[in-house]
């Protein structure tokens, strides 16, 4: 557990010795999730500050009609429910999937802003990666409205895409989504953005292979 939470962005700049007195402090607990349970449940589940150890998870939106939107895909080393839990809400306003067996460290987020009674370096260190993590979550949801703000199938893919390869330094990268799980993501019916990839295809503006895409 320990290799993968020193490289995640909450204990950046903590050194493993640091790491082993504040796990101490933190006091998580592991838990353990099958392929299509909820970490989290929309209107059900108290928001805690989780950190996915192995597996992939979907955040999840759905409205009164059931229609799916992704937020976002996490994997390994990724956080997530630390706005929820830093606001004091009861429960939490997006359901989490797992995508496949996924084990996440659970952690209060009292025991991550709470004073630390012995005023330890490292506490104040893993307070000032949370808000760093928090400005990163909000420039992300701010990206994803300038996609959904685009308004043709075509120009909302291609906007998604450049960020892609802006984030990659490529124009030949993989993106996290599969067919449908973009879709989700885009908001964009999954017929349309098969049939508007396959024609962006024809017009040599790309190419790809399942979530391999290269820009021409």
């Amino acid at each position: 557990m320990k290799n993968i939470l020193v490289k995640t962005a909450l204990f950046a700049n903590i050194s493993e010795s640091d790491l082993n007195k504040l796990l101490v402090c933190l006091q998580g607990r592991t838990l353990n999730y099958k392929k299509g349970e909820f970490i989290f449940v929309a209107g059900h589940t108290t928001p805690f500050v989780g950190i996915i150890l192995s597996g992939t998870a979907n955040i999840i939106k759905e409205n009164l009609y059931a229609d799916r939107m992704i937020i976002s895909k996490l994997s390994e080393g990724d956080m997530f429910g630390e706005t929820y839990a830093c606001m004091g809400l009861k429960w939490v306003e997006v359901s989490i999937e797992a995508l496949c067996d996924t084990q996440v460290l659970a952690i209060d987020v009292e025991r991550i802003v709470a004073s630390c009674p012995n005023t330890c370096t490292f506490h104040r260190q893993l307070n000032m990666n949370l808000l760093k993590i928090l400005s990163g979550k909000n420039l992300q949801l701010n990206q994803k409205l300038f996609y959904l703000s685009h308004k043709t199938i075509r120009s909302r893919i291609l906007a998604y895409l450049y960020d892609e390869a802006n984030k990659h330094k490529s124009k030949s990268f993989e993106i996290p989504f599969n067919r449908n799980e973009l879709s989700e993501y885009l908001c964009i019916d999954r017929s349309a953005l098969s049939r508007e990839l396959s024609n962006m295809k024809d017009e040599g503006l790309i190419d790809y292979n399942k979530n391999r895409f290269t820009l021409k």
